[in-house]
């Protein structure tokens, strides 16, 4: 399993527009992790969104990891 997975993270202030809805700033919990399969580091994420529950795809710059909510 993942070290990421089942932890929270926030989309950052960058182009995170996926299907008409812009996710910058929004939270959500890290549901599937993508690996690189030579080196095992995470290439994205899909995100359970916290408000409405959509899952989304994000790559590895677009958020940020966090380990608790505030």
């Amino acid at each position: 399993m993942h070290p990421h997975l089942a932890r929270e993270a926030l989309v950052r202030d960058v182009q995170t527009t996926r299907y008409g809805h812009d996710y910058a700033g929004r939270r959500g919990k890290i549901t599937h992790v993508d690996k690189d399969h030579r080196t095992g580091a995470a290439t994205g994420y899909i995100l359970r969104m916290e408000e409405g529950g959509k899952e989304v795809r994000f790559e590895s710059e677009e958020i940020h990891i966090i380990e608790a909510w505030d």
